[in-house]
């Protein structure tokens, strides 16, 4: 993955929630923006835990996709959007 892939994300009006998915399985969420984020010009990003017991440091060439939540706003309300 790219850093600005991740800085698209990060910076989409509005936001919205997205999963980072690793190659090891790994899955974090990232609810809002100010649980991730990375230095300028690197490839390393940070998350922190929803609970916020842990900081996930990751490489992006060990990002396998990023999943956006399909739920609305920040926290999303439960519902699904209708196709």
């Amino acid at each position: 993955m790219l850093i600005h892939e991740f800085d698209e994300l990060m910076e989409a009006q509005p936001f919205k929630r997205f999963r980072v998915v690793t190659s090891d399985g790994r899955s974090l969420l990232v609810p809002s923006r100010e649980f991730a984020w990375h230095a300028p010009a690197s490839r390393t990003i940070w998350i922190a835990s929803v609970n916020g017991d842990r900081t996930h440091m990751i490489d992006l060439q060990m990002v396998t996709k990023f999943v956006i939540d399909e739920r609305s706003g920040p926290r999303g309300n439960g519902k699904k959007k209708s196709r």
